[in-house]
């Protein structure tokens, strides 16, 4: 069974939102922290894109090669 990266991200992100509006009673440092959180999943959901294509590009330069040498 295959599960997308992006729904992990996003299942862990709320569960640090339920820990943090649930255990953290300020207000002003609840909506700080659920700003970075927020934050941390557009990055790690960004980092995790430019990475994925990159590896893509690199698989489908070698590939090319690869084929391009045999049929040659």
């Amino acid at each position: 069974m295959f599960t997308s990266f992006d729904t992990i991200v996003d299942t862990i992100q709320g569960a640090q939102k339920s820990f943090v509006e649930t255990y953290v009673t300020d207000k002003k440092i609840q909506a700080e922290l659920v700003k970075l959180t927020e934050a941390h999943a557009k990055f790690v959901k960004g980092s995790y894109q430019t990475s994925l294509s990159l590896a893509q590009a690199v698989f489908k330069g070698a590939t090319d090669t690869v084929y391009a040498k045999k049929g040659a």
